[in-house]
């Protein structure tokens, strides 16, 4: 862990020690012999520290010290040259002793702080680095120290919060902006969870399926999902999302009928006007185009600026080449929506990019309608989020509609916030997850993005990218950035995952030796890595290496966290069984049971127990594993017809 602001630090303690042996002289003569003695060792010190020989340096803080052992600062100096030197726990009792004297202190809270996070003990960090930014706001130092505490007790939303604080003190540290990235992920992920386990058939997390399969490319996965909801009225923007779709796959009809139900039915929604404005597009109609951009522009500017890549996005390039030729002559290119067009168009941007302006819509025009919920209705939405931030008691509806407004004005943060703060306050808290899920999708998105800004070619870029193209079965996109990130000098903590997530690579494309050398530098440097042993022994048993593999597969599931790999008591099952160990074996697959939707789990049920002997259980393991065989067959099936409609 970089600590960019120890020396600062340490210069700034050792001046303050130094005031506290002024030179005290009478008639020119120094009137102590002891004051004296001090002075120059502090000077001693402050040279020492200068030319950076930390050992001379404590050593004149310990002669100090026996001098003066009352004073806190100079045990905070003698901590802090033993914190340079790497002796984190002399430094700790230096640090600590200081602070029984002065609790004050902005250097022994910080590194307290930050030696009990090296140590993996978060909770105990917590009260010295609340401490320390309250004595120092603006070390990025501290607030990153606070974030990675408060990550390190899950808490995430105060991790996010610290963290987007250290990207303001220091907006350049690559790192903070990673991290943000991260804490933002596992709150969408959190909300995600969430909804998928209080209504996952439902209309919130459905939609944000439908929304993942949108971004991967997947339309024809998310058509059947925003059809199923079509008749609903929401201000999710469904029936244009599905029009959007449609119009995606060439079914510009279809897509025409769903964006003007839309307008029918919500015309609060600018993205169904951006999705007519795409059709016109598509049609060569460049007055229409311009006239419905124009429409959104009149209502929200900043959402016409993070949303227009929706209009072009996916348009063949020939069609695009032509639009563009058509508005770069005149009187067309004289109009800013024309020139706006062109710039997005030309800058080739995939995705709409978030804004966090605070820009008061009240400031601009202070004769709005004072009715928020008319506002939204209109397509209004920093002017109707900025009407509901003035009131002082919202209501839980105003809230909700609160989260609405902001998100769709580009102010995510105030999204985020605004769905965290009702969550605990309101009984329609699945659209507030829905809201916290999309916002912190967004801000994680451009978090990263300052990431790449500042650190274009940073390991933990490179690992970013990996992961995705992993989630997205591209595997050797994937494993071109793992092996970026293993050349990289400064790949250090990355190089781990880099090399689990190259394991996996390799397990899903069947190069089972080379996952086990992954896997094997994995366990030689970290032993006791869980999801190591897990994919281990899943390579092992599929090399019919059982005796192998069962010492992997016992540990991994004995681990502190249960790693994220499905079947594992299958495995440690199909061990025993190899080797003839049925009883064993039955107790394993029976764990195993409850995760199993395909009847794999079950009909391994029924071999074991044919080899113990009992036909009954046999056959009524059998008999359910072919049910859910059937009952999966019969949703796939359901779910092609869907995609064929």
């Amino acid at each position: 862990m970089p600590f960019v602001s120890l020396r600062s630090a340490a210069c700034s303690v050792i001046f303050l020690v130094l005031g506290l042996f002024g030179n005290h002289s009478v008639n020119g003569q120094v009137a102590d012999p002891v004051e004296s003695k001090l002075e120059s060792l502090s000077a001693q010190a402050q040279a020492a520290q200068q030319r950076g020989d930390y050992a001379a340096a404590a050593r004149s803080y310990e002669q100090l010290v026996k001098f003066r052992p009352d004073i806190a600062e100079i045990w905070a100096n003698l901590g802090l040259m033993r914190q340079f030197m790497g002796d984190y726990s002399a430094a700790d009792h230096d640090f600590q002793t200081a602070l029984d004297k002065n609790s004050h202190l902005y250097v022994p809270n910080l590194f307290l702080g930050l030696n009990r996070i090296r140590e993996h003990q978060p909770r105990a960090a917590l009260p010295y680095l609340k401490s320390a930014v309250s004595l120092n706001k603006e070390d990025a130092q501290a607030a990153l120290g606070l974030a990675r505490a408060y990550s390190g007790v899950a808490n995430t939303h105060n991790a996010a919060r610290w963290f987007e604080r250290a990207t303001e003190i220091n907006p350049r540290d690559p790192d903070a902006w990673y991290e943000l990235g991260v804490s933002y992920l596992k709150l969408q992920d959190d909300a995600v969870m969430q909804l998928k386990k209080r209504a996952p058939d439902g209309v919130h997390a459905r939609t944000l399926v439908a929304d993942s399969f949108m971004e991967q490319g997947r339309i024809r996965d998310a058509i059947p999902i925003y059809e199923r909801f079509r008749t609903e009225v929401h201000p999710l923007c469904l029936k244009t999302k599905l029009g959007l779709a449609y119009s995606q796959i060439g079914s510009q009809e279809k897509a025409k009928q769903a964006l003007e139900e839309e307008v029918s039915d919500h015309t609060g929604c600018l993205l169904a006007y951006l999705g007519i404005a795409r059709l016109a597009l598509i049609s060569g109609d460049f007055d229409e185009m311009l006239r419905q951009l124009h429409t959104v522009n009149e209502r929200e500017p900043k959402f016409l600026r993070g949303y227009i890549p929706e209009v072009w996005s996916g348009i063949p390039s020939n069609q695009l080449k032509t639009a563009i030729a058509d508005l770069q002559n005149p009187p067309r290119s004289e109009d800013p929506i024309a020139r706006m067009f062109i710039e997005s168009a030309n800058s080739e941007i995939p995705s709409p990019v978030a804004s966090n302006s605070e820009e008061s819509a009240l400031t601009r025009n202070k004769s709005l309608p004072v009715d928020p919920e008319k506002l939204a209705v209109e397509g209004r939405y920093s002017e109707c989020a900025d009407r509901i931030r003035i009131l002082k008691a919202p209501t839980p509806n105003l809230v909700q509609l609160l989260e609405q407004c902001s998100f769709y004005a580009g102010n995510f943060q105030l999204t985020l916030q605004t769905s965290q703060r009702a969550l605990p306050t309101t009984t329609r808290d699945l659209e507030s997850l829905y809201w916290q899920a999309k916002s912190a999708q967004v801000l994680s998105a451009n978090s990263f993005s300052q990431m790449n800004a500042i650190a274009p070619d940073s390991p933990k870029m490179h690992l970013l990218m990996a992961e995705l193209h992993r989630a997205r079965e591209e595997f050797p996109s994937a494993e071109q950035e793992y092996n970026a990130v293993l050349k990289s000098p400064a790949s250090g903590g990355d190089e781990i995952s880099a090399r689990l997530g190259l394991a996996d690579v390799y397990f899903h494309t069947s190069e089972d030796d080379r996952a086990l050398g992954q896997l094997e530098s994995v366990l030689k440097s970290a032993p006791s890595n869980a999801q190591a042993h897990a994919l281990m022994g899943q390579v092992l048993v599929r090399l019919h290496r059982y005796d192998d593999a069962i010492p992997h597969l016992q540990l991994a599931l004995s681990g502190a966290s249960s790693p994220e790999f499905p079947g594992l008591h299958s495995q440690l099952a199909k061990c025993y069984a190899a080797r003839g160990e049925y009883e064993q074996a039955l107790q394993e697959i029976k764990h195993a049971l409850p995760t199993d939707t395909m009847g794999d789990f079950h009909y391994q049920l029924y071999q074991i127990y044919q080899k113990l002997g009992d036909k009954n259980a046999a056959a009524e393991a059998l008999r359910t594993s072919e049910q859910l065989r059937r009952q999966k067959a019969s949703a796939e099936q359901q779910q092609t017809l869907k995609r064929e409609r």
